[in-house]
């Protein structure tokens, strides 16, 4: 068979051209499974670290990842991180908006039919909480997530149920983008999540702590996952007196900056941290915060004092204790420890961290397994300071002990608490903690607690206690402003009636009279009040109608359980324009 040349020609040059092509070819086909992954590409959407006992899911631990981006991801290289345990995955494509069950190759016979599977040689998750990450085959950070057992229940953690991530489009929310699995299954494995729904994040993040790691350094722990990119930037963050030179935000968590100086802090001198436009995953803005900070000292007994005990919560609830530092002096509670008592003597302890941690001078801090559920139900616009801790020893609902230890075993303070050391005059207990009223005053004193008042939700958490006392302190009320505007400008648009008490434990009544006599509103009703404290009027009666312009009387009743009795009377102008 005879070839003409121009076929041969032809041929020549299409083979030439094929290969000059073949690299572009490459690069447009194979490039975006092996490398088009970015940061919150891929999650892991859902997790069953117990499976046993079963629900209705095979006995297998698992997880569920996503791909959230637009193209198919290769996985071959990838590594999956399990606390102190990895596991690096096999040949396997993940295509936009699929899921796959990952597993260890013993539960693969178990999970296959629940969709795409993938078997990695072993997949062990801590039932008590782990950091789970995702890092691709470059070795970058592509998703991470660290869960505790507190993300369950109490009556799920037996086991037998997978908590899911709620919002795929809010990737870096933690624990409020988790819920238990409600699928009668126990998990969705391979599918939509069962507790699928819209959770954007929208608040900026916040400064929880800022420790003094050495003379030299400073760590910011932030509320949540932070934009890398705002770390760097130069005016992100600023000391007085120091110049930062180096800033560094750990992975995977995101959480937490250090902070290196040019030079050591001095001992006796309080610094001024400034902390300006920090942006978390989201996007959402921290414009500035400023935290006052100084190196620690050793701390005396009776430096830092047990302050408030939640120790009957609310049902669904959660135990608080709180501390107060007394000096004007910075400590440092690495491994210090709270405990209950037997018998008078400690018995349970439980470290309250093991990293450092800063106890600013005259400032509160409420330990609790659940911050978020405390603020949620003991809502305050006072700035506080909350910290979770993985655990708290038992304080029983009728009585116990609490008591609070240094880095040494020093024993710091004490109180042995009874539930009849609340007020009588309360019709419930429940929800209810005891504050300390006297920090110079011997903690193991039943006549040195009592109940929180209820005009600020029977507890304080984090912040300066309701019942309190002030030795100089004259009773009285106070109306302010005299006359206001109750027309919803932002500018006196209610009155403010606020109090100072000597003694704790008063209960009050709030009537609003006009000047004919009439009952206009019951703005306090027998209710407990602290030492000090306000309560607002904004102008209406007591079917929330706006009254009318004019004066009105404000009488004040007030007693005590032993049955001291007082009156107050006060006038007040409503303007109307």
């Amino acid at each position: 068979m005879q070839i003409s040349w121009g076929v041969c020609i032809f041929w020549f040059q299409t083979h030439t051209m094929i290969k000059r092509l073949l690299p572009v070819l490459l690069l447009t086909v194979i490039l975006p499974y092996a490398y088009g992954q970015g940061y919150n590409s891929v999650v892991v959407s859902e997790v069953m670290a117990d499976p046993t006992p079963v629900v209705g899911l095979p006995d297998a631990e698992y997880i569920e990842l996503y791909n959230r981006s637009q193209q198919p991801l290769l996985l071959r290289g990838w590594r999956l991180i399990m606390g102190n345990r990895s596991a690096v995955f096999p040949d396997s494509v993940l295509a936009p908006g699929q899921y796959a069950v990952v597993c260890g190759r013993a539960s693969l016979s178990l999970l296959s039919t629940y969709g795409k599977t993938i078997a990695l040689s072993s997949v062990t998750l801590p039932n008590d909480g782990a950091t789970l990450a995702l890092r691709n085959a470059q070795g970058q950070l592509v998703y991470a997530v660290t869960y505790s057992l507190n993300w369950w229940p109490s009556d799920r953690r037996q086991g037998g149920y997978a908590i899911e991530m709620v919002d795929k489009d809010n990737p870096c929310g933690e624990v409020n983008n988790w819920r238990v699995s409600s699928d009668p299954r126990g998990g969705t494995p391979g599918t939509t999540n069962s507790v699928k729904a819209s959770n954007p994040d929208l608040r900026p993040p916040t400064i929880e702590r800022v420790d003094i790691a050495t003379v030299s350094q400073i760590t910011i722990q932030f509320s949540e996952r932070l934009d890398s990119l705002s770390t760097i930037q130069a005016a992100a963050f600023t000391l007085s007196g120091r110049q930062i030179i180096d800033r560094t935000l750990d992975t995977p968590d995101f959480c937490k900056v250090t902070l290196t100086l040019d030079a050591p802090l001095q001992e006796q001198q309080s610094y001024e941290l400034t902390v300006r436009n920090i942006a978390d995953c989201a996007g959402n803005l921290l414009r500035e915060e400023r935290r006052t900070l100084g190196l620690p000292t050793r701390a005396d007994s009776g430096d830092v004092v047990l302050s408030e005990i939640l120790f009957n919560p609310r049902s669904g609830g959660v135990d608080f204790v709180e501390i107060y530092n007394r000096t004007s002096s910075y400590f440092n509670l690495k491994n210090w420890a709270l405990g209950n008592s037997s018998a008078g003597q400690p018995a349970t302890l439980r470290p309250l961290t093991t990293d450092d941690l800063l106890l600013a001078p005259n400032e509160y801090l409420a330990f609790t397994t659940d911050p978020a559920l405390v603020q949620e139900h003991y809502p305050s616009d006072r700035p506080r300071r909350l910290l979770r801790v993985p655990s708290l020893p038992s304080f029983p609902n009728t009585e116990g002990g609490v008591v609070l230890l240094d880095q040494e075993g020093r024993l710091f303070d004490r109180f042995d608490y009874q539930e009849n050391y609340h007020s009588p005059l309360l019709g419930s207990r429940e929800g209810v903690s005891l504050e300390r009223m006297y920090y110079d005053r011997p903690a193991n004193t039943p006549s040195n607690w009592h109940s929180a008042a209820s005009t600020v939700g029977y507890a304080t958490p984090g912040y300066a206690n309701s019942q309190g006392v002030r030795e100089e302190a004259q009773d009285g009320f106070v109306v302010e402003p005299e006359a206001f505007t109750p027309d919803g400008d932002g500018m006196d648009d209610y009155v403010a009636i606020s109090y100072t008490l000597s003694a704790a434990g008063q209960v009050a009544t709030i009537r609003i009279f006009d000047l004919s006599g009439r009952l206009i509103k019951n703005l306090v009703q027998n209710q407990l009040i602290g030492t000090y404290g306000d309560v607002r009027w904004d102008g209406t009666n007591e079917r929330g109608e706006a009254v009318r312009m004019g004066y009105y009387l404000l009488l004040i009743d007030t007693f005590d359980a032993t049955g001291n009795t007082r009156q107050y009377k006060k006038r007040v102008v409503v303007v109307r324009r």
